[in-house]
């Protein structure tokens, strides 16, 4: 099992949903050799780590516990200041010891346990154990087993020989990456307090044909890394601009990339954590596999041009077909769905992300290459989307349903219940990924113009549809912008939650008009420290998506700003991701958004310590490195490849020049290459001024003979778009009404029955003002949380929202449902699951399962078919076994007169029930109904899957849950 909330399962419950990861990343190991007697052998075999620390869950070297013999063990680990959550582990989470009820001392040796059955009387979810360090420093852990049921630690300061150890260079000068530098620049960054972070930069030779950078920091680091690094240009591009810190930053992302390019990958959840061979790049300094979102978007960045061949072999690393024994080989290859929310797919249904990467890579590839690929990916995306429109479609909304793309730590993102009912998830629908399947629609159509022309037309009017129901939908004309997700409550809920990635495909991918384009990005929320991936911020919720800048995103956020010439939230991209790079010597996963830093210590202010984060935070990510080499390569300098040609066109704003390069007359790109060919961009700027508006607009663009080019800028044309700053908002600050939704309300139902007049009482709790729904219906607005009563309707699920005093409103409030049902049970073997309830298994060798009676329904309208399920088959935040099945309702003639695809995610829970994601059908008084249910597929069908250590991978396939009964309810 894996850990989970603060520090987080988030091996397994976000976007890279069920990595392992680790840390060795920018230091010598230097493991010490111990050698027990022959005939010492420890009480446990396997091998022993500390997993947690530093946000690490996976099985770093330096996390290794070091076995000395008579079952005693030792480490080392380089730490920084802040809470973590840990335990003792085995790499396969068989083996789990933990000092779950308080948190750790140091200097005393304290007991660590089997972790507990239950959490009752845990610190935390998942029973990690809890260390605070109050100083970065090395710190050693020592552990003995008496026996197998217990483990004993104690944990110090490391002395300076303890330290060197395990660190062959334990203490680093910063001071000394700048010795024997003949040039050196010294940038500040102004803080949320006032005070002033320092980057210097340095160059050994500055006329070397590969020059020798030195990067220190005064900015304290994550991980406790070193404040200083040496980065040697490679082979290849680099960027000779005058400006010293700009040259060093691209050469270091160029580095980082390169340390990114791997020959073997692996996963504590895949191949028993074994490698796996793949010349292919690993997804950041923590992440060491590959995952379909995270190299997709990379890749449509930046990284489909700097290395199109890594990018393809990763790209083919996300297809699979179907397992030989499944019977479902739907004609090849499908995009594969990542680990993720409730056994993934389509819970998660932003595999098709993948489309944009493939788009980017078709764009730098030609001949046979481009053939080759463009015939594997045009299968892949039209079995996709074919898979999709049944299991993920709404024919209702025209929407695809399922999570947000990479929002998906539900915690971070969604309604404070959703975690522990992800079907809730499953039955939304949400403006990101709808974006990226009217991408891969886009695509599909292109390529089946050349491979399936008849599918060309469909793809199309497919595509054509989806961008008029996401525009009918997700639009809120008061906000300006299109919401992040629609809540299912028998009719769509917009919610009032924005996420920038979502609004920045909309623009560039074409979806919004001009004029929402340019609303969008003067009304998205800004710090002056960049653009948060999500807005307003979830209360009381750590740092990660929440709170948070994801460079990433700050590049889309830049590519709409260029297109819809928003100067003012350019500028701000710019500098957020110059900044964020610059005073962390990385490209970082994320930074807190009211600050740019990559860790805020709430209890530095005297805050809530267990806010503090971003509780994971990796260096050199993947799509942070993308984003950085996009804004260079892209922005600035102005390489476009999206028509398979080369096209440049730079865009270069008052602050860029009169900033960034002050001091320089001109800047150039050079041996940068395209299809084989190696050129140059110079771009000739105009003299330089004090004033940071407008933009330089491209004059003239010349070709040499040598297929270089040289980009002459107009005058500065004057800009007035603007974007709304946040300011005054402390980083530490948890409830501020101008950053933060208020909480969503916690609701009770009861039925009323007075002497035959019906109705239904409905508790509403929340300090705050309060919209209240029915199915769907706001039926009262702006008033205050108290009780009240509604006529009865049958059968009704109400929800509620709280409003605060800036007009923002909540994540939607945990349903409740008060009416009459219909319930059919099915035919087969039941068996008791708890007191009260009795279940039949329906898995994947089941056949059509039929219902044990005929029903009839009181009313001739809509109604909605769920399943009442338990499906333990792995957590709520990760696996492949989202049980989906298909249902079909038939009349007495045997036709079926409605079907649809349900989905019973994991509930987390051994005897939990929970009821599946809706089928709605239409159906008439007076006949006689029944349903039967077949199997569908899920993303344990794939034969990507056949490595995959728990259930329904090695194993075998499972598609498996206990249903107790089908609950028929009519749709008001």
């Amino acid at each position: 099992m894996k850990p989970s909330i603060i520090a987080l399962a988030v091996a397994s419950c976000i976007g890279l949903a069920g990595c392992n990861f680790n840390s060795d990343s920018q230091e010598s190991v230097n493991m010490p050799t111990v050698a027990p007697k022959p005939e010492d052998k420890p009480i446990i075999s396997e091998d022993l780590y500390l997993r947690g620390l530093n946000g690490d869950w996976g099985t770093a070297t330096h996390a290794k516990l070091n076995y000395l013999g008579d079952n005693k063990y030792e480490t080392v680990l380089r730490v920084a200041r802040g809470s973590n959550q840990f335990k003792i582990a085995d790499p396969g989470w068989q083996l789990e010891y933990t000092h779950f009820t308080e948190p750790t001392e140091f200097d005393v040796a304290q007991d660590y346990d089997p972790k507990p059955d239950t959490n009752e009387n845990c610190m935390n979810d998942d029973c990690n154990s809890v260390i605070t360090f109050k100083e970065k420093g090395y710190y050693k852990f020592s552990v003995s087993f008496a026996d197998e049921s217990r483990a004993t630690m104690t944990v110090t300061k490391a002395t300076q020989a303890e330290a060197e150890k395990y660190y062959s260079e334990a203490i680093i000068d910063p001071a000394m990456v700048h010795k024997g530098h003949q040039s050196k620049e010294t940038k500040q960054f102004s803080n949320f307090d006032g005070t002033k972070d320092t980057v210097v930069f340095s160059v050994k030779d500055p006329q070397a044909k590969q020059r020798e950078f030195g990067i220190s920091t005064t900015t304290e680091l994550r991980d406790a890394l070193d404040q200083g690094l040496i980065v040697n240009e490679q082979a290849g591009p680099r960027v000779v601009t005058g400006d010293l810190a700009f040259d060093a930053l691209f050469a270091m992302s160029l580095k980082e990339l390169s340390q990114l390019s791997v020959s073997e990958i692996k996963d504590g959840n895949y191949n028993y954590n074994k490698p796996i061979k793949a010349e292919v790049f690993e997804t950041g300094a923590k992440w060491h596999y590959v995952w379909t979102r995270d190299l997709a978007y990379a890749a449509d960045l930046s990284l489909a041009l700097m290395n199109p061949t890594r990018v393809e072999n990763g790209l083919n690393f996300k297809l699979s077909g179907f397992r030989a024994n499944t019977g479902k080989q739907y004609d090849g290859e499908q995009i594969v769905q990542d680990t993720g929310t409730g056994g993934s797919w389509p819970i998660s249904t932003d595999r098709t992300t993948w489309a944009l990467g493939a788009e980017r890579l078709l764009s730098a590839l030609d001949g046979e290459a481009y053939e080759q690929f463009a015939e594997r990916a045009y299968n892949a995306i039209s079995n996709t989307l074919e898979a999709d429109r049944l299991a993920a479609f709404d024919q209702q909304s025209g929407l695809y349903m399922g999570e947000q793309s990479f929002l998906d730590w539900r915690d971070q993102t969604y309604s404070t219940w959703t975690p522990q009912d992800v079907n809730a998830i499953g039955s939304s629908k949400a403006l990101s990924t709808n974006v990226t399947h009217y991408r891969a629609m886009r695509l599909a159509a292109k390529l089946a113009e050349q491979f399936d022309s008849r599918n060309a037309v469909k793809y199309n009017e497919w595509a054509k549809q989806l961008k008029l129901a996401i525009n009918d939908k997700f639009w809120n004309a008061q906000r300006g912008m299109y919401v992040s997700y629609l809540f299912d409550n028998g009719k769509d809920i917009a919610v009032d939650k924005y996420d920038m990635l979502g609004e920045a495909l909309a623009i560039i991918s074409g979806i919004a008009s001009d004029e929402q384009a340019k609303k969008i990005m003067s009304n998205y929320p800004h710090s002056e420290f960049g653009v948060p991936v999500y807005f307003p911020q979830q209360p009381d919720v750590p740092v990660y998506h929440n709170r948070a800048i994801w460079p990433f995103v700050t590049a889309y956020s830049l590519r709409a700003a260029k297109q819809t010439l928003n100067v003012a939230a350019a500028n701000n991209a710019v500098q957020s991701l110059v900044r964020g790079t610059a005073t962390n010597l990385s490209n970082m996963e994320n930074l807190e958004w009211l600050s740019g830093k990559s860790f805020i210590i709430h209890s530095d202010h005297g805050a809530d310590a267990s806010l503090d984060g971003p509780v994971i935070n990796s260096q050199r990510q993947l799509w942070s490195v993308g984003g950085y080499l996009n804004m260079v390569v892209e922005t600035i300098f102005g390489i476009h490849t999206e028509t398979g040609h080369i096209a440049v066109s730079p865009f270069i704003t008052g602050w860029i020049r009169n900033n960034l390069f002050a001091h320089s007359q001109q800047i150039t790109l050079e041996n940068f290459s395209f299809k084989g060919k190696t050129f140059s961009v110079t771009i000739d700027l105009p003299p330089a001024s004090d004033d940071m508006s407008g933009y330089y607009p491209v004059d003239n663009v010349q070709t040499d003979k040598n297929g270089n080019y040289h980009v002459t800028l107009g005058a500065l044309i004057g800009n007035d778009d603007t974007i709304k700053v946040i300011t005054g908002v402390k980083p530490y600050a948890s409830d501020d009404s101008r950053v933060y939704s208020p909480k969503e309300p916690i609701l009770t139902a009861k039925a009323l029955d007075n002497g035959g007049a019906k109705g239904v009482a409905i508790d509403v709790q929340s300090k705050y003002k309060v919209n209240l729904y029915r199915n769907g219906q706001l039926i009262l607005k702006g008033v205050t949380a108290q009780q009240y009563t509604d006529t009865s309707q049958g059968f009704a699920c109400y929800i509620a929202e709280s409003v605060n005093d800036q007009g923002f409103r909540s994540n939607p409030s945990q349903p409740v449902c008060v009416g009459d049902e219909i319930r059919v049970k099915l035919e087969g073997d039941y068996h008791t699951l708890k007191q009260g309830v009795s279940v039949v298994t329906v898995d994947q060798n089941s056949g059509p399962v039929k219902s044990l009676t005929s029903f009839v329904v009181p009313k001739t309208g809509t109604y909605q078919i769920a399943a009442w399920y338990n499906n333990n088959l792995g957590q709520l935040n990760t696996g492949i076994t989202n049980t989906v099945k298909k249902i079909e309702v038939l009349d007495d003639a045997a036709k079926v007169v409605g079907q649809g695809y349900i989905q019973m995610g994991h509930i987390g829970e051994n005897k939990g029930m929970r009821y599946s994601t809706p089928v709605e059908v239409s159906l008439e008084q007076g006949k006689v109904y029944q349903f039967t249910i077949k199997d569908h597929f899920n993303m344990s069908y794939l034969k990507s899957n056949e490595t995959y250590i728990y259930a329904g991978g090695v194993d075998g396939i499972k598609n498996e849950a206990k249903i107790a009964d089908i609950r028929i309810t009519p749709l008001q």
